[in-house]
């Protein structure tokens, strides 16, 4: 069971998170997130070492959810692996349309703003992209033995090349205010995968 104080962290952890990815890290007060949380501005350290342990916990958090959402598409055996990808990819880029192409990926957002200031972040963000490249690759692996995906490139680097143009597209994306990198790679990515 849950104690209070680990309900109160999630809270801090998703409503910090959801700030950031709108205005950026560096844009976002302490006071600004427990305001919003609604606890008393001395708490932060009750909950948190430093403001680089609160970004650090922010990038597990959303890799940890984000790491869920791909579970759910990428483990969805009612649909052959091919499809999942394209599923996924579809999905998330009708959510950005939806968010007018303002927020992004957390993890690309924080490797933009942080990864060159400590190499803490740099580590952090790399970790829970590593995570999401080793699903990729999974079922790409899965892919590639039922026939699904008839690319015989490694897996391993498919998974990591994907990984890369989508984060990239996403970062076009928000630059462009268009889905229209999105849809690129992903009409790229379903040739890609034939």
């Amino acid at each position: 069971m849950e104690t209070a104080k680990e309900t109160t962290l999630q809270r801090i952890l998703k409503i910090g998170g959801d700030l950031i990815i709108q205005k950026g890290f560096n844009n976002v007060g302490i006071n600004e997130v427990l305001s919003a949380v609604d606890i008393p501005k001395g708490s932060f350290y009750y909950y948190f070492k430093s403001k680089e342990d609160f970004g650090l916990q922010i990038i597990k958090n959303y890799g940890d959810e984000s790491l869920k959402l791909l579970h759910s598409y990428f483990n969805d055996k009612t649909k052959n692996p091919k499809e999942r990808f394209m599923t996924f990819f579809q999905d998330i880029r009708l959510g950005y349309i939806q968010k007018d192409f303002t927020e992004g990926c957390l993890l690309g957002n924080c490797s933009l703003e942080l990864s060159d200031l400590k190499s803490s972040y740099a580590h952090g963000v790399a970790n829970e992209l590593n995570r999401w490249e080793a699903l990729f690759e999974a079922c790409i692996k899965e892919g590639q033995k039922d026939g699904s995906i008839g690319n015989p490139t490694e897996a391993k680097k498919l998974a990591a090349y994907m990984l890369n143009n989508w984060e990239g597209a996403i970062l076009r994306m928000k630059s462009t205010k268009s889905a229209k990198p999105l849809s690129l790679f992903i009409e790229f990515t379903e040739e890609l995968l034939t």
